[in-house]
């Protein structure tokens, strides 16, 4: 130990920095009075300097630190001129970036403030945004770039759009995002989307070569003033807006043919009423004639059915369309379009008419004589039979018979079929329940819940505002849900537990506060049986409300699908319309025979009765009859024995498809099953003839050969 060195034992006499020391303790440092800019914000730059005026031992680096050359500063007019913190994050460089993003020019005053090494407080930060938003506030325009397509850039594999925006960036100071985010190209221009002051940035290159070929730049809108303006919008020839919409509609109806039910939109471009209008003088508005021609459209004709019915052929023959973009909107207002017209056109390929690929689902004609895609693409037929199902002639020429239409409506229909309800009831109680219940739900509620449910009977609401609508609602305006949302038990937007718990009522008292915050409602006559699925099936376990059963009790379960009507109590007026799915749960009840265990209500826009129409597999056996069923229709079948109509372990496709013909039959007519089967047998095993055959004896026949209703 004697030979090594070592270290001090002794305590340090002063502390390691220059702060002084009173009393034997270490005295906190005063930084003085705290200075605040003029926005009352705290002065950070201030305690810097005052920190570093104190720096003691540091002073030495501070002043090393300067900057080269013949120019001093001292070390607070350092840290106000960058801002720059011990890990080299510069605040100034961060803040000129994001304004940057913004949109804000490098001759800003930000920018100028930065070149002169002067500090932006906070009241400049607040200008230079409120600036900004005073900018964006003034709109965007568009501006039309034409030329490109001749220089030699073209041959690049994106057609010398990349090229083309990098050029422009280089020459009106534009950032990459200004150009490259919001650009489009339509056939052979490029359509750019800048803010309105921009655009004289971008018109002043008009006549500028790029590439080898002049460039032509224009705002898009074909206006001398491209800023915003309080006056009425107006045309290029001065027409109001409104009068425009009315003369639209003028054409429409002249070109509109009632008898062919054909609307004419051939030869646009030398429509002269169009031309006085000025469409034709800029590609805005020649691209946004036809929408607004859809638009109109859908004024005139207000609901799907009436699109339906009203037209059943356009012809768009000699428009010059090199593609389907600008008439795209047609397949959405007349989806059910049947014949269509688009010879005589520039389309080349399939691909300018992909955009109304799978659309169009019941054309039949279609006709594209005189475009170069007959030419170019010999195959464009088999492509357009398997776009277009229904499609039966093509440039007049028949590509499919009727018998070739009916087998591929066959490879359509899916492999397992829809069958009709399965109503297997007890004793006729599900029956007589249901006659009951939507009666008084929809005109004495109270009434309802006093025979039917108990202190312990539950009801929740939910409600699917995603669920698909029906075609007849599409077009008009989803009903809003405001009356039922505060109800609604949706799992999938209740997360929280007890948020869940707290929407399941139970008891006829918490059931009737709800039921009498919803609004009233009008569900069709059970008589109308295309509206209504119900099913009937019995569930075991159920629990004894007496408690004196040792063992579980059984009850039935009814599921129904349908629709109501809101209705308005003081006028009368039935208003929105909804479609529903009904869950109930009925058991034996105490002071009541039967007694609803459970009612879970899930609402949804109305969405039609299609989805529960049975459908009839084999072409042998397919039925083509539209005549509608007779006006009373058995609600169930209760003399369905078990397994009729459902596929089965040895029961072939062949004897599938007689029961459901027979099941179809009977609900038809109320026959019994056999009797049913005797119609079909007669008849050949069609459902027109079965039906035609129960007219000609229906008179005759006795009661028994009539399904039986139970006693209410």
């Amino acid at each position: 130990m004697s030979g090594m060195i070592q270290p001090s034992l002794r305590p340090p006499t002063q502390p390691r920095s220059a702060g002084p020391l009173r009393r034997g303790r270490v005295q906190k440092r005063s930084l003085g009075a705290i200075r605040v800019d003029k926005d009352g914000d705290l002065d950070m730059d201030a305690a810097g300097a005052a920190k570093t005026a104190r720096g003691g031992g540091r002073q030495g680096n501070a002043a090393a630190s300067q900057p080269r050359g013949g120019r001093t500063s001292g070390a607070g007019s350092q840290l106000r001129g960058s801002r720059q913190s011990r890990n080299n994050f510069n605040h100034d460089a961060v803040q000129r970036s994001v304004l940057r993003s913004m949109g804000m020019a490098t001759g800003d005053k930000f920018s100028q403030a930065s070149k002169h090494n002067t500090r932006i407080t906070t009241h400049d930060r607040k200008s230079l945004l409120r600036e900004h938003d005073s900018s964006a506030k003034a709109g965007s325009a568009q501006v039309v770039i034409r030329g490109f397509k001749e220089s030699k850039a073209a041959a690049n594999s994106d057609g010398g759009i990349r090229g083309l925006l990098a050029f422009l960036e280089r020459k009106t100071s534009l950032s990459e995002g200004d150009t490259r985010d919001m650009s489009r190209v339509d056939g052979d221009a490029l359509i750019i989307s800048v803010r309105v002051p921009d655009v004289p940035k971008l018109t002043r290159l008009n006549g500028y070569t790029f590439a080898g070929a002049a460039l032509s730049i224009e705002p898009l809108l074909g206006e001398n003033d491209v800023t915003s303006s309080n006056a009425p919008a107006r045309t290029a020839n001065g027409l109001p807006v409104n009068d425009v919409s009315e003369t639209l509609k003028g054409f429409l109806c002249r070109r509109y043919d009632p008898t062919r039910k054909l609307l004419d939109l051939s030869h646009l471009g030398t429509d002269s009423e169009l031309v006085t209008l000025g469409i034709f003088d800029s590609l805005t508005r020649k691209t946004k004639l036809f929408p607004a021609l859809m638009k109109v459209c859908d004024s005139i004709f207000q609901t799907a059915k009436e699109k339906a019915e009203g037209i059943l052929s356009v012809s768009l023959k000699g428009n010059n369309l090199d593609t389907i973009a600008t008439v795209t909107a047609l397949a959405q207002t007349f989806p059910a379009l049947k014949n269509l017209d688009l010879s005589d056109n520039q389309l080349k390929s399939l691909s300018a008419i992909e955009g109304w690929r799978w659309k169009f689902g019941f054309l039949e004609e279609l006709i594209l004589a005189g475009n170069p895609l007959e030419i170019e693409v010999p195959t464009y037929k088999d492509q357009l039979l398997r776009w277009y199902p229904t499609l039966r002639i093509l440039n007049g020429v028949t590509v499919r018979t009727p018998e070739e239409l009916s087998a591929t409506s066959q490879r359509r229909a899916i492999s397992i079929p829809i069958l009709g309800p399965n109503f297997r009831d007890e004793s006729g109680i599900g029956e007589a329940f249901v006659r009951h219940f939507f009666p008084g739900y929809d005109f004495d509620r109270t009434s309802l819940l006093n025979t039917f449910y108990d202190s312990q009977s539950t009801f929740s609401l939910s409600i699917n505002v995603s669920a698909p609508r029906g075609l007849e609602s599409a077009t008009k305006k989803a009903p809003n849900w405001e009356n039922y949302i505060k109800r609604s038990r949706n799992l999938l937007k209740l997360q929280h537990p007890s948020a869940r718990m707290n929407r399941i009522y139970t008891g006829k008292e918490m059931i009737r506060e709800c039921w009498d915050s919803i609004p009233p409602t009008r569900h069709p006559d059970l008589a109308d049986s295309q509206k209504w699925c119900i099913e009937c099936n019995t569930v075991p376990c159920l629990p004894d409300p007496s408690a004196h059963s040792l063992g579980s009790l059984s009850g039935l379960i009814l599921i129904i699908h349908g629709e109501f009507s809101e209705i308005n109590v003081a006028t009368g007026e039935l208003t929105h319309q909804r479609s529903f799915d009904r869950t109930i749960v009925l058991g034996p009840g105490i002071d009541i025979s039967v007694r609803v265990v459970c009612d879970t209500l899930m609402l949804r826009a109305w969405g039609g009765s299609s989805a529960w129409e049975p459908t009839v597999v084999g072409s042998a056996l397919t039925s083509t009859s539209s005549a509608p069923p007779p006006q009373q229709q058995p609600l169930l079948q209760t003399h369905m024995p078990p397994g009729t109509g459902v596929p089965a372990v040895g029961k072939t496709d062949e004897e599938l498809q007689k029961e459901l013909l027979v099941i179809e039959v009977s609900k038809r007519t109320g026959l019994k099953l056999d009797w049913s089967y005797e119609c079909l047998t007669q008849s050949g095993w069609t459902i027109d003839g079965a039906l035609a055959a129960f007219e000609n004896v229906k008179e005759a026949l006795q009661p028994e050969a009539f399904l039986a209703y139970p006693a209410l």
